[in-house]
């Protein structure tokens, strides 16, 4: 199942009541927002948590019974990280309340799953169904944050503040170059709102062309190929006021880590 439309991650009152709640076979739970989660089978696997991989089998049908997708009719078992955007928010959400071997039927209401935007086989304002196998979690597959102690951050003219952990002894990223990077994307309090390197996929661009925000022109600027580096960039150098909702809230600091791969 592919997300083709970004909601945020959780709200806090679902972070909390997932941690406290143990659920019981055959007993409904309904969240805060809607979801309602029916444990069918429990397992006595780990419990799933944000940053882990999830490997499962899963089968989704509209309240009508009509399916719309199955990993059991491909015999191809999914796999995602949980809380990194990579699916629905209601898949973000109810994941949290389960562990590995679980079964459940899972509902999904509209605003946590595609709203208004019709899908292949999925009306506008739809509910959906999902019945969920969890096989496998790989525990803290997510990025971490790159560690800065004992190097030296500095702050540029412009308001970027940047700490080169490697230089690298590649060719140097210059203005105009086609630059291909790894990156991690984070808000200040540590929430993941974009990686290359979950998506297996680094970025490429011309740099100082204005193709990337600001803060990343800059930034990039300052490695050799092979280098990585932790960027610190003001609102004014990424998504101004505004921001980018609702993942990039207004007048965010984004933190990266970036690792420049190629440069030609």
């Amino acid at each position: 199942m592919k997300k083709l439309i970004y909601l945020f991650i959780l709200i806090i009152s679902t972070q909390i009541s997932a941690q406290v709640t143990k659920l019981k076979v055959n007993e409904e739970l309904v969240s805060p927002n809607g979801i309602k989660i029916l444990l069918t089978k429990s397992g006595k696997g780990k419990t799933l948590n944000k940053g882990d991989k999830v490997k499962l089998h899963y089968k989704g049908a509209l309240v009508d019974g009509r399916i719309f997708d199955s990993s059991f009719e491909r015999n191809q078992p999914f796999e995602f990280v949980l809380g990194m955007n990579q699916v629905i928010s209601g898949w973000d959400q109810s994941f949290l309340f389960l562990k590995v071997g679980d079964k459940a039927q899972i509902t999904i209401p509209p605003d946590l799953g595609y709203g208004d935007t019709p899908m292949p086989k999925i009306p506008s304002g739809s509910f959906l169904v999902f019945e969920i196998d969890i096989i496998e979690v790989f525990k803290d597959f997510a990025p971490k944050q790159f560690i800065t102690k004992g190097k030296k951050t500095i702050t540029s003219q412009s308001g970027l503040q940047y700490c080169v952990l490697e230089q690298g002894d590649g060719a140097k990223a210059e203005r105009g170059k086609t630059v291909e990077v790894h990156y991690t994307g984070f808000l200040e309090n540590g929430d993941i709102f974009d990686s290359s390197v979950l998506k297996g996929q680094p970025i490429s661009f011309r740099l100082g062309t204005g193709m990337v925000i600001r803060g990343w022109d800059e930034g990039i600027s300052n490695l050799n190929v092979g280098g990585m580096a932790l960027l610190s960039i003001p609102y004014e150098l990424a998504y101004g006021e505004s921001g980018r909702p609702p993942l990039i809230p207004p007048k965010a600091r984004l933190i990266f880590n970036v690792e420049l791969i190629s440069v030609k």
